[in-house]
């Protein structure tokens, strides 16, 4: 390929005839330097422009043309040597702990918040843990799934996981959380494989064991906080067997409930407990009226008892003492005692007479009329 225009005139592949060249009327003057093609006034030398550019480059890259590579190599050292020292430079934020490994072995671990330095990969690694957060696991029931169970949005029965046997051979639908945090961070990481999975079947072992200890009944009341104490204190203890580094902060139960399939029957059973107490409560209320009621009849019969014999007693021995100085003194003078006996008895028989007939035995009987009755009021 060519690029000679209509008057086959030799050019440049800018369209521009070379310098020499006068066919156009143009004034060239000079010979042309060798290497160096001129292409006329205004025109742009970019084949010397790029050379000259690509030289200037040169002069900073070791090996470039002219230059001794060794010039440059400690520099180049020098920085790339900061710059992997600087690499090794991490923060500790002030709920975190960093463990260090020097070649996947254990060294250090960093409470203290604050930025801190290793030596950089590949001697050093470290791995940062958040141990201030509180996780939660949950046992029974998958909130990750979509529905609505238990009351909780988004959570879905695992019945594999739920149901546990209580002590009175019974089942139970069981669901609970477990809240935790990470305690130690060296043993979190590299004591256990893994964690979480872990922390979840101890929980559920630990729950079957205290379930399997617990009648259904205790479990369905009063014993829920009982029950969550000591899975509590039984989980932690298993954990720190294992050196897994974590602390349990609580455990939650959600619900404790009969199977469904068997609800509607348990649900009878439970009325009729109910019913039972009720008439036991009625019974040992009558009972807890009655009983007292014939407790105190008994002792206030044992007093009036008490009472009239007292009674009975004091007035017979006051009427023997009184027989007694009446015959003492009727020893003494038969004659006066046997008048004044007399008299005694004539004025008991009056008091109570409403007519008195006075008189000899030989004379008319004379009517008395009794003073009592004029005292009392006309009806």
């Amino acid at each position: 390929m060519t690029w000679n225009n209509d008057n086959d005139q030799p050019q440049n592949p800018w369209g521009k005839r070379p310098q020499g060249d006068n066919s156009q009327g143009g004034d060239r003057s000079g010979p042309r330097p060798q290497g160096k093609p001129d292409y006329g006034n205004g025109d742009i030398d970019i084949e010397s422009m790029l050379k000259k550019a690509r030289q200037n480059f040169d002069k900073f890259i070791p090996g470039g043309d002219g230059h001794n590579p060794v010039k440059f190599l400690p520099l180049a050292l020098v920085i790339a040597l900061i710059i992997w020292l600087a690499s090794g430079i991490y923060f500790v934020q002030p709920n975190q702990n960093a463990v260090v490994l020097t070649f996947g072995k254990y060294t250090r671990t960093d409470e203290n918040p604050g930025p801190k330095w290793k030596m950089p990969w590949p001697i050093q690694s470290v791995s940062v843990v958040d141990v201030t957060n509180e996780r939660r696991i949950q046992i029974g029931y998958n909130s990750d799934s979509a529905g609505d169970y238990n009351g909780m949005a988004g959570a879905a029965p695992s019945h594999q996981e739920s149901l546990m046997l209580t002590g009175d051979e019974n089942i139970v639908d069981t669901n609970f959380v477990v809240l935790w945090r990470v305690g130690n961070a060296k043993d979190f990481l590299y004591s256990i494989r893994d964690p979480e999975d872990t922390i979840s079947m101890v929980a559920a072992s630990t729950m079957r064991e205290i379930m399997g200890q617990t009648k259904i009944q205790s479990a369905l009341t009063d014993a829920r906080t009982q029950i969550q104490s000591d899975a509590k204190i039984l989980m932690q203890k298993l954990l720190d067997e294992y050196h897994a580094g974590v602390v349990i902060n609580n455990i939650q139960l959600q619900k404790v409930d009969p199977p469904a399939a068997v609800v509607d029957a348990f649900n009878e059973v439970q009325r009729a407990r109910q019913e039972k107490e009720k008439l036991r409560n009625q019974a040992e209320a009558y009972r807890n009226d009655i009983i007292p009621r014939a407790k105190g009849e008994a002792v206030k019969m044992q007093q009036d008892a008490e009472a009239y014999k007292q009674q009975v007693v004091s007035k017979s021995t006051g009427d023997a003492s009184r027989f007694n100085s009446v015959y003492q003194a009727y020893k003494t003078a038969p004659d006066v005692t046997s008048e004044r006996m007399y008299l005694e008895v004539m004025e008991d028989v009056v008091k109570n007479a409403k007519t008195i007939v006075m008189g000899e035995k030989t004379s008319n009987a004379l009517p008395y009329l009794s003073l009592n009755d004029l005292k009392k009021e006309p009806k």
